[in-house]
């Protein structure tokens, strides 16, 4: 059975001020925050320098920035795609994404 993921453009989504779009972007970034982190957790570290509390809380800050940016620019397809999923439901099968 084929679904007819094109009832929402995702061209005419307002991204800033959609709730459910970036609900949805925020939780794609979450996912690719662990993937990031654990990717980044595989880096051998060395003992030569002591990690201070600050240094893992900006890392983990930054990543986190990285996964966001990452969902909203490069990844947006992912996130449009589990928008359209969730608008069907959300919106009901007829309603089209305000602009």
């Amino acid at each position: 059975m084929v679904q007819n993921t094109s009832l929402i453009p995702t061209s005419s989504i307002n991204k800033n001020s959609d709730k459910l779009w970036n609900a949805c972007a925020d939780f794609t970034a979450t996912i690719f925050y662990d993937v990031f982190r654990k990717m980044y957790e595989s880096i051998p570290k060395s003992n030569l320098f002591k990690r201070t509390l600050g240094e893992q809380w900006f890392t983990n800050m930054v990543l986190f920035e990285y996964s966001r940016q990452a969902t909203r620019n490069e990844l947006a397809s992912l996130t449009d795609m589990i928008y359209r999923a969730l608008a069907k439901k959300v919106y009901g099968e007829g309603r089209k994404a305000s602009t």
